[in-house]
């Protein structure tokens, strides 16, 4: 019985475990960040752990890094397309 409760508790800490890890929002966590908070800040208005803020900011620096730009240009190019049509 006792070792039935121990892998049952087990399986809920791992199970939430999982769960507070795939619950982070990298784009409000980005947003807050780019009002001037601190990571730490951001970390404790959110709940999450300041590390789950720092991988958010390398996720953002990297997908700046990799198609920003084309992101950009794309929606330039739509709103264009919008005007041309009147």
């Amino acid at each position: 019985m006792k070792l039935a409760i121990v892998v049952l508790a087990t399986g809920v800490l791992v199970g939430t475990a999982g769960i507070s890890t795939a619950g982070v929002n990298c784009k409000q966590v980005n947003k807050y960040l780019q009002t001037g908070r601190s990571a730490k800040d951001v970390a404790e208005t959110m709940v999450i752990g300041e590390d789950d803020v720092k991988k958010c900011q390398d996720e953002a620096a990297a997908d700046a890094a990799k198609g920003g730009d084309a992101k950009g240009a794309a929606a330039g190019a739509a709103e264009g397309a919008g005007h041309d049509q009147k």
